[in-house]
């Protein structure tokens, strides 16, 4: 982890210084007498470094691969043979470890495939109760499959780019091998190299072929294993659609008993109900009587209470009318005698004042 956070500072500083530079070499072999390669040395292993898929460090080496030949021919072209046999040198090196990583990205990915089919057998063993688990599983297991194909796909392909590769660099070496102005020391190197590169294919083939024949002979053992597992399968479908069966028809007869219990029960309430109901309505028709003869009770107390109030009324109404014409009659005759005693007194008034004007008294 130390070693990959210092590689990581290191590749940074190298871009951040170094950026201008390699922008405008992009194009070009960088050559072990340049001031820069010991820095593009660096950022490729810092690349690998902080690389983990086997697969990818293989690609990734096999571009290196590609650029050391690419600087074998820059130096050769150049004139510079000691650099080209160190190159070539480095270039077996690369070589190698390619191989290595070939062999260990193979490895990750049997290993990886074992491991997939044993999570794929033990979940076939475990038995889900619920329908929508299997769903689940199923839709999981496919899921699996494809990332699996997928992942063999990109393996298959990244593999073919790997022996395409293979091939042109063999073509380059054998041009170069077929060079007159190189030295038998430089052409030695390139043999040998040109030999190890198609040793390797020879080995990558043989791996191949045994691993087809390997993955035939599973594949055999996995359908042979796949039909007895689905015989398996099979019976033990047949087993739980008999059990099934069974069981449905139990259920069946505890439904109709249950449904008879049912009906029985339902029909004492019904009886019942209709029992409380005729009795609840005898009630109210005899409370409805009732109300009614109180009703017809209060409408006659009412009557001889407004007969009776009527005829009190009627005797008020005489008597104070008696009063009334009483009153009237002692108020006439009063007043009769008011207005006498008025006459009596202007006529007593109307002598007094005669004799006055006469001078003697009026006897009348």
């Amino acid at each position: 982890m130390k070693l990959k956070t210092w590689l990581s500072l290191a590749t940074i500083s190298v871009f951040f210084v170094g950026n201008t530079a390699f922008a405008n070499e992009a194009e070009e072999t960088v050559t072990p007498d340049e001031e820069l390669y010991d820095t593009s040395i660096l950022i490729e292993e810092t690349e690998l470094a902080l690389t983990e898929d086997q697969m990818e460090r293989a690609l990734l080496l096999d571009e290196f691969a590609n650029d050391r030949l690419s600087e074998i021919e820059a130096t050769i072209e150049e004139g510079n043979l000691e650099e080209a046999e160190q190159l070539i040198e480095q270039y077996e090196e690369y070589l190698e470890r390619l191989e290595s990583e070939l062999e260990e990205s193979e490895e990750e990915r049997e290993a990886s495939e074992e491991e997939a089919n044993e999570e794929v057998d033990e979940v076939e063993r475990v038995e889900l109760p619920d329908s929508d688990d299997n769903d689940e599983n199923e839709q999981g297991e496919d899921s699996d499959e494809e990332n699996q194909e997928e992942s063999a796909e990109d393996q298959d392909k990244s593999e073919e780019e790997l022996r395409e590769s293979a091939k042109q660099r063999t073509i380059k070496l054998q041009a170069l091998l077929e060079r007159e102005d190189l030295p038998e020391e430089a052409k030695a190197g390139i043999a040998k190299a040109l030999e190890n590169q198609k040793r390797a294919e020879e080995n990558y083939l043989r791996a191949k072929a045994e691993k087809a024949v390997s993955d035939e002979d599973e594949d055999e053992q996995e359908q042979e294993k796949e039909e007895e597992e689905e015989r398996e399968l099979q019976e033990e479908r047949e087993e739980a659609a008999a059990e099934q069966v069974e069981e449905e028809n139990d259920k069946e007869a505890e439904a109709v008993v249950k449904a008879e219990q049912k009906q029985n029960k339902a029909e004492k309430k019904q009886q019942k109900a209709e029992e409380k109901a005729e009795k609840k309505q005898q009630k109210a028709a005899e409370k409805a009587e009732k109300a009614e003869r109180k009703a017809q009770e209060k409408i006659e107390d009412a009557e001889e209470k407004a007969n009776k109030a009527k005829e009190k009324a009627k005797e008020k109404a005489q008597e104070k009318r008696k009063k009334a014409e009483e009153k009237a009659l002692e108020k006439q005759e009063k007043a009769e005698e008011e207005a006498e005693k008025k006459q009596a007194k202007k006529a007593k008034e109307n002598r007094q004042k005669q004799e006055k004007e006469n001078g003697k008294p009026n006897h009348q």
